[in-house]
């Protein structure tokens, strides 16, 4: 089997918080060179990151990033599911904060992120509270930001409050198929469908001493 890294087709607008995704850094046996093996994990090099290697046990399907030097510090970890020839993420996954402390965590369906995710400052305080809507579509499963939007100061007090709404609109790209009378390779335009993750309703931001800045009407 092979692992993959699943993106969701999610647009933000209007907004300076980005989806957050945790490290998922392995793509196959073939592709990662395996660094060492024991009764329970092997450990093969990460995509992309030469410092850090990663760590599955194939018994329980568990992920971890691990830091190269000791092999000791996780720095993201959580389960894994079969699903054809590839392994996605899947229930709840955590990415760590160099101290040790959670930074982001979340849960993920078929290696797409969904629910309430969270991110916190390297003390351990709420940082950011949102949420990712999974949609039926006949494109398939597709995530986006939607829903209530939390974001706090590091003493707690609320910073922003606010709803994102995920509209729905089509977008068209050309890719080359085979003809199956010629053979040849021919460009045909394919529809999918786009989500785009918009504020909604009113957005309330709160100075730190906790009185309400502004209200934004969208």
């Amino acid at each position: 089997m092979k692992f993959c890294n699943v993106l969701c087709v999610c647009l933000l607008v209007g907004s300076a918080h980005a989806q957050s995704v945790i490290p998922f850094k392995y793509t196959s046996e073939e592709d990662n060179r395996l660094v060492k093996e024991n009764d329970s994990l092997k450990y093969y090099e990460a995509t992309g990151d030469p410092l850090n290697v990663v760590a599955i046990n194939e018994e329980t399907m568990h992920y971890q990033l691990v830091v190269g030097k000791d092999k000791k510090k996780v720095l993201a970890e959580g389960d894994i599911v079969g699903e054809n020839d590839n392994y996605l993420q899947s229930g709840r996954w955590v990415q760590y904060h160099p101290n040790g402390r959670v930074q982001l965590a979340g849960n993920f369906y078929r290696g797409k992120p969904v629910g309430t995710w969270e991110e916190n400052y390297p003390d351990g305080k709420v940082k950011k509270v949102y949420n990712f809507g999974l949609i039926s579509d006949k494109d398939g499963l597709i995530t986006c930001l939607s829903g209530e939007y939390r974001e706090y100061y590091n003493d707690g007090n609320l910073k922003v409050s606010g709803y994102y709404a995920a509209d729905r609109a089509k977008k068209s790209e050309t890719v080359q198929v085979e003809d199956p009378i010629s053979g040849k390779n021919v460009n045909s335009t394919i529809s999918k469908s786009v989500y785009t993750a918009r504020k909604a309703g009113t957005w309330e931001y709160y100075t730190a001493d906790g009185e309400v800045e502004r209200k934004d009407e969208n």
